[in-house]
């Protein structure tokens, strides 16, 4: 935790530069800046991995309080906090929001399966199913419920429950090549209480999935247990 905030207040003071300078990146002039900007740089990936949803802003603005010692936080209390949102806390809050999430879905004309997968068929596709087993050609986009990106991609892959997450395995079979589908997924369906770098705890999330080309599998490619 010490050397966490270390690092944390040599990144946020990189952050401010950033800010003062108004543009997208800070002016390096000197040797030490350019230390903090890789510093910032680094500790920024980090803490996007750690929880994509903070706001760099009030993380500079706390590391200036901090430098003025004006911060309403000792380093004590700080710790505490943290340490407790990152286990019980995020969990909490991320299951009564992902549970909202599925709710607004619904109420805005999603239907949903009996493990609590919500969906909307934007276009059908054609009449080449996706079934478990086959190889699956996609561009797809993963949010979170609050709009914010995570990735974008173009990929190959097999849809089998070794390659792909329960949410894409119900999902993706509702469409046909061509088709393109909307899962609003909860997180029981996709990373559930651990998470993953970058995804919170029972984080819920949204993937727009088109399925450009459908490659049907064969007996030997086929799940074990389908």
């Amino acid at each position: 935790m010490k050397k966490l905030f270390i690092l944390a207040a040599a990144s946020v003071a990189s952050l401010s530069a950033m800010t003062s300078c108004g543009q997208g990146s800070a002016k390096l002039t000197t040797y030490e800046d350019t230390l903090s900007y890789a510093v910032g740089t680094d500790i920024g990936y980090m803490a996007f991995q750690l929880d994509s949803t903070m706001n760099p802003d009030i993380l500079a603005a706390a590391i200036k309080d901090a430098f003025a010692k004006k911060s309403t936080m000792t380093r004590e209390e700080a710790g505490a906090f943290i340490q407790e949102y990152m286990t019980v806390g995020m969990a909490r809050r991320n299951a009564a929001a992902g549970k909202k999430f599925i709710e607004e879905a619904v109420k805005d004309g999603a239907q949903t399966l009996p493990s609590g997968l919500a969906y909307k068929i934007d276009k059908q596709g054609g009449d080449r199913k996706v079934a478990l087993g086959d190889s699956i050609y996609v561009n797809y986009t993963l949010s979170l419920p609050n709009g914010q990106e995570l990735q974008k991609s173009s990929d190959a892959m097999l849809l089998d429950a070794q390659h792909l997450i329960p949410a894409w395995l119900e999902g993706v079979p509702l469409i046909g090549e061509g088709g393109k589908i909307t899962l609003f997924t909860p997180a029981s369906l996709a990373y559930g209480e651990q998470g993953r770098p970058g995804i919170a705890p029972n984080q819920a999330l949204k993937f727009d999935i088109e399925v450009v080309k459908v490659v049907p599998g064969t007996p030997d490619t086929m799940p074990a247990d389908k």
